[in-house]
């Protein structure tokens, strides 16, 4: 990580120590006296000012989308703020890179989107004979889009239990890691499949993986993928 990202996520953190401070007076003051209101009036503007850091972590992030623990920082963060679709879409960009946080798991999920938008990839994954042997039904089973001609991060991203194996799965803008990064702004991606585990993975299961060709989005082909 480098060192100014490593001192900013510092920043980061000292700022959340404050929002929580900030929540404990926002709704454990109960006597109305004007030493608790000013706390509480104070507790106010640091939040903001926590919401303004954390906005500036995730840009810096989308220039270093390869620090993984500042997006597990940023789905943190998100969380503390009640940020909740923003925080599973971070916590599963620091999932892809290796992080795991208890509580971040238990709070997500599939996002659910009122609507659909934009293009889509459908397909389904499944596992090879091979790989049935390694992988667990614990096991987590991602599948995302990177751009061809496009920032690093997936523009959109899907998680399922390896329980569910095999899978039908389905890529819209709904789950863009990014506003500014949807599946309907690319012509070109590379669809991956891959398998996680928490803890002390085999070296066989983080080689497991399946990867589309190049395919053009608005060809609306159905891909196969076998994770092998």
């Amino acid at each position: 990580m480098h060192t100014t990202t490593r001192n900013y996520l510092l920043g980061s953190a000292a700022a959340l120590a404050l929002l929580a401070a900030a929540l404990y007076w926002q709704s454990g003051s109960t006597v109305a006296d004007s030493q608790h209101v000013a706390k509480v009036n104070n507790a106010t503007k640091q939040v903001g000012s926590i919401a303004s850091l954390v906005d500036d972590l995730a840009m810096r992030l989308q220039e270093d989308p390869d620090d993984a623990k500042g997006w597990l920082l940023l789905a943190k963060s998100y969380k503390h703020l009640g940020r909740t679709v923003e925080a599973q879409k971070a916590y599963r960009q620091a999932t892809l890179l290796g992080e795991y946080d208890q509580e971040l798991a238990a709070l997500d999920g599939s996002v659910v989107s009122s609507g659909n938008s934009g293009q889509r990839i459908a397909g389904s994954v499944s596992l090879s004979a091979a790989a049935q042997e390694i992988v667990l039904p614990t096991d987590t089973v991602f599948v995302f889009a990177r751009a061809v001609d496009g920032p690093q991060v997936p523009i959109a991203v899907v998680q399922r239990s390896a329980a569910d194996l095999p899978l039908e799965f389905s890529l819209t803008d709904s789950q863009a890691m990014s506003p500014d990064a949807r599946l309907s702004n690319f012509d070109s991606v590379v669809v991956t499949a891959k398998v996680s585990r928490t803890g002390e993975a085999p070296s066989e299961l983080q080689a497991l993986q399946a990867r589309s060709e190049t395919i053009t989005v608005a060809d609306k082909r159905h891909l196969k993928l076998i994770i092998e």
